[in-house]
Formats: structure tokens, sequence, C-alpha cells
């Protein structure tokens, strides 16, 4: 892969990390994607070779400076994400399309499962409302993603 590549790839985590911090409209504050989630997603997916343990650490750290959460439950969340694409990557990759969508839906419930789970014990966490709705946005986006993602 070439240093262009590379340099994209991470700056498309970057750009969801600035993504992720730009306040919506009121009526569509609930739909707020785990951009972050989605976007190494897609970089395991893509370029497994790019998407390490310690990438989605930093970017989980960066994540939690950026929103205000306590520190490391982005980080944590990010590296379970990871790790479980990473060793679903070969599945996802043979799998048809229908399957490859809820596998990564799978993916991104385990990394919102972890941020209820810890960020519930900070008291952080918003409504169940609120985690269900990034679920099904982050679903349009791998729906997006996977439409132009030739694995």
């Amino acid at each position: 892969m070439t240093d262009g590549a590379v340099a994209r790839n991470y700056a498309l985590v970057g750009a969801a990390l600035l993504i992720s911090i730009v306040p919506l409209p009121r009526l569509l504050d609930l739909w707020q994607p785990p951009w972050l989630a989605v976007a190494l997603i897609w970089l395991v997916l893509a370029a497994p070779e790019n998407a390490r343990l310690a990438v989605a650490a930093a970017a989980g750290l960066l994540q939690d400076l950026l929103v205000g959460s306590p520190l490391g439950l982005y980080a944590l969340a990010a590296t379970v994400l990871v790790f479980l694409a990473a060793n679903m990557r070969p599945r996802i990759v043979s799998s048809p399309p229908w399957l490859r969508f809820l596998l990564a839906m799978l993916i991104l419930a385990a990394y919102l499962g972890v941020v209820v789970l810890i960020g519930g014990w900070f008291g952080y966490v918003g409504s169940w409302a609120g985690i269900a709705n990034s679920l099904m946005s982050g679903g349009v986006l791998i729906l997006i993603a996977f439409l132009f993602l030739k694995v």
C-alpha cells in the first residue's frame, strides 16, 4: 500500500473524530451516528494492515478528549471494535452482502454495548433511545460504506 493510501485511511479516522463533535440540530440530535466506529470498521475491512489496536486506542482517547467522556471509555470500545472486526474479517469478506451487514451491525452493537456498560458506571450514557438510534444511523452508514467497499 502506498504512503498516500495510508495517509488517506488515517485521514478518514481523523475526519470521523472531527465530525463526531459537530453539533447537529435538535431534531437530528438523536441520529448522531458513531462516526469513529463506522470509520474503524471501514478501515479494518478496506485496509487491515493499517487497522491496529494502537490506532484504535489512540483514536478512542482523542474522542474521549473531544467529547468530554470519561477518559478511556471510547478507547476501550474502539479497541474492542477493531479486535472483533479484525477477527471476523475473513467471515465478513466471504459472506453474502446481507450477512456482511448483519456481522458489521453485531460489531457495532458490541461497540455501543461497551460504551453503555462502562459509561453507565460513570453516569455518562444517555437514554436507550439514543443508543438505539446510534445503532440504526450507524447501520445506515455501514450500508452506504458497503456499497463503495470492494473487498
